[in-house]
């Protein structure tokens, strides 16, 4: 009697996925954007956060371009009087460079998709990198934290205002226009004019509140940080730290199944 034929072995083709592979897939995942809100109003806070040291240090921002552009106005009259002469140049990099950064992530988000897990830790994982560059500059005194008149700062405002760039562009992606993570009057604007400001249920208000909360709270803590003796080293540390903690978030959201 002839003996039971033995299971055929799989083919290389129907063999289980190796873990490297499903490591690819899992990063190649669009995430669940549901919930995405919550790194971008942790991104407010880091902005706040680096802003405040920034402007207390060197007298420019780097996420608000408003103020930047306003001081560029101004200097074109040498004001206000008591101003150092190079305001106008610090104002100009940092909207050039956020601008830059902002054009280089749209390109790329237009490509890989701005919703993929890759894309998004690794655009993280670059802000948090371009930050930690300014930190080690202004740490090692390559940059000095003051006074704001100094040259050197140029080398460092560039990193800084590249990721608030990258930064924006990623919530727009995301579909979170109303956490813009740089800008507040459109924030104090949206919220009082809304006509379910006072309803029960209300997401876009609730996380428009946040968002200005938010950039509130990391301000605070930028100019507390700000009073210590390595003052601006330390805020741009903690902000770097921060990014790499929003990177790596990005792997525990889910699955988009939409």
């Amino acid at each position: 009697m002839d003996s039971p034929a033995t299971p055929a072995t799989p083919l290389l083709g129907t063999k289980p996925w190796s873990r490297g592979h499903e490591a690819r897939r899992f990063l190649m995942e669009e995430v669940n954007v549901k919930n995405a809100y919550v790194p971008l109003l942790v991104c407010c806070f880091t902005t706040g956060l680096i802003d405040a040291g920034c402007y207390n240090a060197w007298s420019v921002f780097m996420g608000m371009q408003t103020g930047n552009t306003i001081f560029l106005a101004l200097s074109t009259a040498n004001l206000p009087a008591d101003t150092d002469h190079l305001k106008w140049a610090r104002s100009g990099i940092s909207i050039l460079t956020l601008m830059a950064g902002s054009f280089i992530t749209g390109r790329i988000y237009a490509v890989t998709g701005g919703t993929r897990r890759q894309t998004l830790l690794i655009s993280f994982i670059v802000q948090a990198l371009c930050i930690a560059v300014a930190a080690v500059l202004v740490q090692f005194e390559i940059v000095p934290s003051s006074p704001p008149s100094s040259k050197l700062i140029f080398i460092a405002i560039p990193f800084l205002a590249a990721q608030s760039g990258a930064q924006i562009v990623t919530a727009k992606s995301l579909g979170f226009g109303e956490i813009p993570t740089t800008v507040l009057t459109s924030g104090y604007n949206d919220l009082a004019s809304d006509t379910k400001l006072l309803a029960w249920n209300n997401p876009k208000r609730d996380r428009r509140f946040g968002s200005l909360v938010m950039m509130l709270l990391g301000g605070i803590a930028g100019a507390w940080i700000s009073r210590s003796e390595s003052g601006l080293a330390v805020v741009l540390w903690v902000g770097a730290g921060i990014k790499v903690l929003l990177a790596l978030a990005w792997l525990g959201f889910s699955r988009n199944t939409g």
